[in-house]
């Protein structure tokens, strides 16, 4: 539809504002001069915000904004229409006092190259409050200009937030999102379901501990904690292991609502899981760089997390450049990979004990993790990422061997 004079463009329609009737014929002079002010004022607002808007998706190279921004709510909210600018630090400083009187405001991130900002909360409903309260509303810190807010998802946090990627003084020529694959939902379980989560493990804990001769199964893998449930992994050979070692051959009843939840949450991509790990990281624990095995396991696994937050780094070899990004695993959000993320990035959690984000410092305590996948029953896999593939490898070779010659005593005993 052509643009015409005394309309302002619409670039964007979140959060679109109420318009106010003004055809009573029968409202009064002052009613009606109220009616042209309140427009005059919405039809102001409106036109900034779409510069904002116009502004942002320039500087990113982005066309459709529901690239950049969720109509959901999240724990993190983009400033659109303030950025570092001349001020720079006085901006940093008036944004943190705007956010500051809100339950759960952590900080403002700014980055001096970019004309937009962010403020994190700790949770999505603390954001929400603050959301509804300042967005669109004259803010006296910046000379009663409103500030144009929406929600960022933390995959896009990840992106654009310059100190989200520790060490790297540019941008990456790649990046993860669901397109790739990385399917990432903050507040999966609620704090109540976690806190159920822990102390079933503890259950299970004392209970294998007075029927397995005083073993929990618990293995320590360099500086973390492992157990397995369904199916055990062999740390040596990098491929599923000794059913004895696991704590169990089915998966705990405990871990079925929130198995079940993923694919009501992430519908496009449903798992059947038949081994669950979980994994405890004291402070400064971590996991190097490695891709789950192709030949192990299936196209798509999950990862719960519990405890405190950890940053997880993600890097792509091979790639023209080296591709990195890292992103923040929050207490109880949920990270599901499948194609291209699963099979042709690595992942790993730095050992260390503290994390930068968002340009802060961030101390580790200890974290809870549940992994979840299925075991690629064919030991086969026809993807299209050699660099990480161990199709070829000759450990995977000789378990295709047992597994055929396995077959082919069961069949002689069925003839």
């Amino acid at each position: 539809m052509p643009i015409t004079d005394g309309e302002a463009p619409v670039l964007f329609e979140f959060g679109d504002l109420d318009i106010i009737d003004a055809e009573d014929a029968e409202e009064s002079a002052t009613s009606k001069k109220h009616t042209r002010r309140v427009r005059a004022e919405q039809y102001r607002l409106s036109k900034r915000r779409n510069e904002a808007y116009a502004t942002m998706l320039r500087t990113e190279g982005v066309a459709n904004p529901a690239e950049l921004f969720s109509q959901n709510p999240c724990r993190t909210i983009c400033i659109v229409n303030i950025g570092y600018c001349a001020e720079g630090l006085q901006t940093l400083q008036s944004l943190e006092s705007v956010f500051r009187p809100y339950g759960g405001f952590g900080r403002v991130v700014v980055d001096s190259t970019k004309p937009y900002s962010f403020a994190i909360f700790d949770s999505a409903s603390n954001a929400e409050i603050a959301f509804a309260e300042i967005r669109d509303k004259p803010c006296a810190e910046f000379n009663n200009k409103p500030l144009v807010l929406e929600y960022v998802s933390p995959l896009v946090f990840a992106r654009l937030a310059k100190d989200s990627l520790p060490g790297s003084t540019e941008a990456t020529s790649e990046a993860l999102d669901e397109s790739r694959g990385l399917f990432y939902v903050a507040d999966f379980i609620s704090k109540q379901e976690e806190q159920a989560i822990l102390a079933h493990i503890k259950e299970d804990e004392e209970r294998l501990s007075t029927t397995n001769g005083g073993s929990d199964r618990w293995h320590r893998v360099q500086e973390r904690y492992v157990k397995h449930y369904g199916h055990s992994f062999d740390y040596q050979t990098k491929h599923v292991g000794d059913a004895a070692k696991t704590a169990s051959q089915q998966l705990p009843l405990w871990s079925q609502p929130f198995i079940e939840r993923m694919g009501e949450r992430i519908p496009s991509h449903t798992l059947e899981p038949d081994m669950l790990t979980i994994q405890r990281y004291p402070p400064g624990a971590g996991i190097s760089f490695h891709v789950d095995s192709h030949t192990a396991f299936t196209d798509t696994l999950a990862v719960l997390s519990m405890g405190t937050p950890v940053q997880m780094d993600f890097r792509k070899p091979g790639a023209p450049r080296a591709a990195q990004m890292s992103l923040d695993l929050e207490p109880r959000s949920l990270l599901l990979l499948t194609g291209e993320a699963r099979y042709a990035w690595e992942h790993a959690i730095r050992i260390r004990r503290t994390d930068l984000v968002d340009g802060a410092i961030r101390e580790r305590r200890e974290r809870w993790s549940i992994t979840i996948r299925k075991v690629n029953k064919a030991i086969e896999c026809n993807c299209e990422c050699p660099d990480l593939c161990d199709n070829g490898a000759e450990t995977v070779r000789q378990l295709r061997t047992c597994l055929a010659a396995k077959q082919t005593r069961a069949h002689n005993r069925l003839d």
